[in-house]
């Protein structure tokens, strides 16, 4: 068995080391060189590379342009046939103006023609060719008759109507008692009772539609009530005076009676 001191030589180690040199100086002369080769080397390395993708792209953009060119051919055709078929309607439109222009002259010629004619042939012995003042005479058997044209009153033309105004204006009804009615309210001032009507009717107006306000005397107070009236019946007076009260409006079926409110409206 060899020994160890015959396994490694000294020529070895030298050897192994000259060419761990070699390889670390190979290594850095590549790491320093490559930063100084222009980027038109690396360039015209891949040139076969990117041109290919260069023409893929020239192709597609080619593709997509004749697809639109298609496109608008199309459009173009469809906007040839709209306007050739506006040239025709506007065409016809011409030809149905001067077809007017050339007819209707002739239809009024045509129909003065036939005013003119119709006019020269009215008999003068109708009741329609009588003028005021003018008297006819025809011949009949046993003698003639005459016929004169005169106003329906004597001294004018026309019947006229003549406005007679009223000496007085009409009284107003006063309500006798005779129809029921209701209190509403509290007892007011015969000068605020107007403003409290109004009140009410902007209150519960719906309610009290068709009825109309008197004044009568309040007992124990000299103060007046609003009765409106007249209603139907005295159920009918009850039944309103019921949907007044849960509307907050006090209300008293009565007798409608008193002397009438001059209202603004």
């Amino acid at each position: 068995m060899a020994k160890a001191a015959d396994q490694f030589r000294p020529a070895d180690v030298t050897m192994w080391g000259i060419a761990a040199l070699g390889i670390w100086a190979v290594a850095i002369l590549g790491a320093n060189l490559s930063g100084l080769i222009p980027p038109s080397v690396y360039g015209a390395l891949h040139a076969s590379r990117l041109e290919g993708s260069t023409i893929n792209q020239l192709r597609t953009q080619v593709a997509t342009l004749e697809a639109e060119s298609a496109r608008m051919q199309r459009e173009n055709t469809q906007l040839l046939q709209r306007f050739s078929m506006n040239e025709e309607a506007a065409g016809a439109v011409t030809q149905r103006v001067g077809a007017l222009e050339v007819s209707v002259p002739k239809i009024l010629e045509q129909a003065q023609t036939e005013a003119r004619s119709a006019s020269a042939a009215t008999d003068a012995t109708t009741t329609g060719s009588i003028t005021a003042g003018k008297t006819l005479t025809f011949e009949t058997e046993g003698g003639t008759v005459a016929v004169q044209q005169r106003p329906l009153l004597p001294g004018s033309n026309e019947v006229r109507l003549k406005v007679v105004p009223l000496q007085a204006p009409m009284p107003l009804a006063i309500p006798d008692g005779s129809a029921p009615g209701i209190a509403l309210g509290f007892p007011v001032r015969a000068d605020t009772a107007e403003a409290q009507w109004q009140e009410l009717l902007a209150q519960v107006g719906t309610m009290l539609v068709g009825l109309s306000p008197v004044l009568a005397d309040q007992d124990g107070t000299d103060g007046k009530i609003i009765i409106a009236g007249p209603m139907v019946d005295r159920a009918s007076a009850i039944e309103l005076c019921a949907r007044l009260d849960r509307a907050g409006v006090p209300c008293e079926p009565t007798s409608y009676a008193g002397q009438p409110v001059p209202l603004l409206n």
